[in-house]
Order: C-alpha cells, then sequence, then structure tokens
C-alpha cells in the first residue's frame, strides 16, 4: 500500500522487494504524516496531490517501477492494483477518482 510507506519511513523497494514473492494485489493511495490537525491526517487516504500530502505523480511513478521491475506488473498475469482514495467532506468522489486517473496517466507516462 504506497499510502503506508511515508507512515513506516520506507521506500517502495525497501516496503516491496522482502514480499516480492508474496505479494497478491498493490494499493496506490496517499496519506498526510506532518499535520496531525489536518482533517486527512494519517493513513486516511486523502487525494493525490493534497496540500500536506505525501504521495504524488513522483512517489507513484517510483512505485509502479519497483511494482514493474519484479514482475508484478504484466499482462499475462494480470495483478490486482487499485487506488485507495476518499474525498474529504468537502471534496467530490468523481473529481478526487478523476484526480487519481490523471496522477496515474502522469506516472505511467515517466515510466
Amino acid at each position: 500500500d504506497l499510502s503506508h510507506l511515508p507512515l513506516l519511513g520506507e521506500t517502495p523497494a525497501q516496503a516491496i522487494m522482502p514480499i516480492k514473492d508474496y505479494l497478491v494485489h498493490a494499493h496506490m493511495g496517499n496519506c498526510i504524516l506532518q499535520d496531525k490537525k489536518h482533517p486527512g491526517y494519517g493513513d486516511q487516504h486523502p487525494r493525490f496531490g493534497i496540500k500536506g500530502g505525501e504521495n504524488d505523480v513522483k512517489e507513484l511513478t517510483e512505485y509502479l517501477k519497483v511494482l514493474l521491475n519484479i514482475g508484478f506488473l504484466n499482462p499475462q498475469n494480470q495483478p490486482i492494483v487499485s487506488f485507495e482514495v476518499k474525498p474529504l467532506a468537502d471534496e467530490s468522489s468523481e473529481v478526487v477518482i478523476a484526480n487519481a486517473k490523471r496522477v496515474l496517466r502522469e506516472a505511467w507516462a515517466h515510466i
């Protein structure tokens, strides 16, 4: 789960390499670590790019590269990879989903 990596202080490689042979699904998400007063603080899965968030295009790109390098992302045995994002009280779920798809497209373009 990409959103857990900043919370644990790990890079994608540090988190994924030890479990690569057991990985069956992967989540793409964000977290807020620094601002304890933020309504999305912790592992609340705020949208990518939110002020104070830890993950955006750069971090998702690195995460996807590791998944690709270990063979998890492959067309022969399509894996389960899903977004784990949710809107804050004043946000639209449709906009949050559209934003997640945009971030994925941008990250994939860097691979």
